[in-house]
């Protein structure tokens, strides 16, 4: 389902309230949440409502558990860090225990030993995963042409960008496949174009990674949807909101 948003704070509402939801069903379901975080400029309005929404609900956060969906090759606290941008926006503000908190050690220097290691600890089966897209398609560090989109038998893998920084620590599309709920968000008219090509109804994920989610559930704003949302064929999947 492709949700359009008439801004992005709406959608960043919208998504906030949605993943608040998803975690209070499984924290009833299963007694916790498995939440894998995204990086990028899209979600921090996302993680910024969410914290507002939920910094009272001590039970909420003490039952919550977040990863990552990807990390840049840097440290916690460089500017480019996914864990930074989350950790200011979202974990530092709301009472998430310090040992829920599982972030990619991308700048360890024995990345294989490392990505073993959370490989150990990621659940199988995530509750929600949270995605962007860029304006190349690409979907948490997964780029167009990148051998990892082969990659089998594992949930994260080292790949290079074509941007720096150059090295990051990406989920597979193994991982992706397997989460329970996938959320991405698309923000922005540079990624209209791009959302035709997720969406168009032959396409390869070579060229385009995110066409990975492309049946999953997508928030969008009306920036970034000016084409998608007249296409005939894809009517039915489309859901207008405020």
């Amino acid at each position: 389902m492709i949700h359009i948003f008439n801004t992005y704070d709406n959608l960043s509402g919208y998504a906030a309230e949605t993943i608040y939801t998803t975690g209070k069903k499984a924290i009833q379901q299963q007694d916790t949440f498995h939440f894998v975080l995204s990086g990028g400029n899209t979600p921090q309005g996302v993680y910024e409502k969410l914290a507002s929404e939920s910094r009272t609900d001590r039970e909420f956060w003490s039952k919550t558990h977040v990863y990552w969906g990807d990390e840049r090759c840097v440290p916690p606290d460089d500017p480019q860090s996914n864990y930074r941008m989350a950790n200011r926006a979202l974990l530092f503000q709301v009472p998430i225990p310090f040992a829920n908190i599982h972030r990619i050690e991308a700048e360890h220097s024995d990345t294989q030993k490392m990505i073993e290691e959370y490989e150990s600890l990621f659940p199988k089966s995530p509750d929600l995963v949270l995605l962007g897209m860029g304006a190349d398609g690409h979907t948490a560090s997964l780029f167009p042409g990148s051998p990892a989109l082969e990659r089998t038998g594992q949930s994260f893998i080292k790949t290079e960008a074509a941007v720096e920084p150059k090295y990051r620590i990406t989920m597979t599309p193994e991982a992706i496949r397997n989460a329970k709920e996938v959320i991405v968000l698309v923000s922005c008219k540079d990624k209209s174009e791009t959302l035709v090509r997720v969406f168009q109804k032959e396409g390869s994920v070579s060229k385009t990674p995110a066409r990975l989610a492309r049946d999953r559930t997508w928030l969008v704003d009306i920036k970034a949807a000016e084409i998608i949302s007249g296409l005939d064929y894809l009517e039915k999947e489309i859901r207008f909101h405020k």
